[in-house]
């Protein structure tokens, strides 16, 4: 199954390095770009329909190789997916890329793009994609289940605010749900995983610092709605195995993009800024303001992903005890993180307060304001 996994992650990372080119060609013939203007530190023009050249890339490895793989698998799949609910999952995802094409050339309000992300949920919840764990499907749970793909998708819709950043991320929280659900014997999620995570990888070539090309809203909704409904369809906990704190493994996984997410609404309502207006208050901009470069900051980013989610992986067959040492290291990561960030915060303003006070500031910290400005680029409001 390993072997498997690989095969599929493999082809998806050579489809990706065949399409992105493709795709960015074409783009730029027509037009679809991300223009230089203000809030923009590129100054030039930058192809949109990164996220066409990664769904193209998993659903040709999904619906061709996967079938294929599964006859030759060593033994029965266990929790293997009806057909039913990998359409409504594809579906949904095609909406989601739909959704975020047409913002990227008409630009919707943030609520628009919020109504969309829901009606996709309900859509996909409708269609069985549900959490039951330890509770059972009922109501208040299918309610549970779209909050959590709306806020899983937000999620890396606004962690798409650096070059690399949201594709880098994707390809490590795939990676490692893959192992959780080879583990299990899920052979469909391990392979569907595989693929999303190939693809992102092979992307990620033309998509780091300096990008030539973006996922666009398009790329991060699409990406966003599949790891949702992935983590919502893998299964972590069984009856008697050790300890339940296994549901908690996609909530480790996505610790980083998670708390992003909802570090940036600390931020903004403190600040008394709107919620839903894009900004620079992002993990990723606060790494720079403590004098990081871009790519510096984005690998930052990664290596948090993976020193929470690596862990993760055997969270399942730990006793409860033991399971508290593998979250209680994640909280650890997360308050050093949380700690860094403050100090580099802190510092900025003093030394904002003490230039204004004091006139111009030498041309060190002008050398270095311009490194920061160039590293970050602002997101689509959302």
């Amino acid at each position: 199954m390993e072997l498997a996994a690989f095969g599929v992650a493999a082809g998806a990372f050579v489809l990706a390095l065949i399409f992105t080119p493709l795709v960015r060609a074409a783009a730029l013939k027509l037009n679809f770009v991300d223009k230089p203007g203000e809030r923009k530190i590129h100054d030039r023009e930058i192809a949109y329909g990164g996220g066409i050249a990664v769904a193209i890339s998993v659903a040709l490895i999904v619906f061709a190789a996967v079938p294929l793989l599964k006859e030759h698998l060593p033994r029965p799949a266990t929790d293997d997916l009806a057909l039913k609910t990998i359409l409504v999952v594809a579906a949904g995802s095609f909406g989601a890329l739909l959704l975020g094409l047409y913002d990227d050339k008409m630009k919707l309000s943030p609520y628009a793009k919020l109504a969309g992300q829901l009606v996709l949920a309900i859509g996909a919840v409708a269609g069985g994609v549900r959490i039951t764990a330890l509770v059972g499907d009922n109501l208040l749970m299918q309610a549970v289940t779209v909050l959590w793909i709306v806020l899983i998708t937000n999620s890396f819709n606004l962690l798409d605010n650096m070059d690399g950043l949201c594709s880098g991320t994707v390809a490590i929280a795939a990676g490692v749900l893959a192992i959780v659900t080879i583990d299990s014997g899920q052979w469909t999620l391990a392979l569907g995983l595989s693929a999303l995570g190939g693809a992102c990888f092979g992307f990620l070539r033309f998509n780091r610092a300096p990008a030539s090309i973006f996922l666009g809203d398009a790329g991060s909704l699409f990406v966003g709605f599949l790891m949702a409904c992935f983590t919502v369809l893998a299964t972590y906990y069984r009856y008697r195995e050790p300890s339940h704190l296994a549901v908690g493994i996609p909530i480790l996984v996505l610790a980083i993009p998670l708390y992003d997410t909802l570090s940036v609404i600390v931020i903004r309502l403190r600040e008394k800024r709107p919620i839903m207006r894009g900004d620079t208050s992002h993990f990723s901009h606060r790494l720079v303001d403590l004098g990081m470069t871009r790519r510096q900051a984005v690998m930052t980013i990664h290596l948090a992903c993976l020193a929470i989610g690596l862990p993760a992986t055997v969270l399942g067959q730990l006793s409860e005890p033991r399971g508290f040492l593998i979250i209680g290291q994640a909280v650890l990561v997360l308050t050093i993180v949380a700690l860094l960030e403050h100090a580099g915060r802190t510092r900025a303003r003093e030394m904002k307060s003490a230039a204004a006070s004091s006139g111009p500031a030498p041309s060190v910290d002008a050398a270095h304001s311009r490194e920061t400005a160039a590293s970050t680029r602002p997101e689509d409001p959302a």
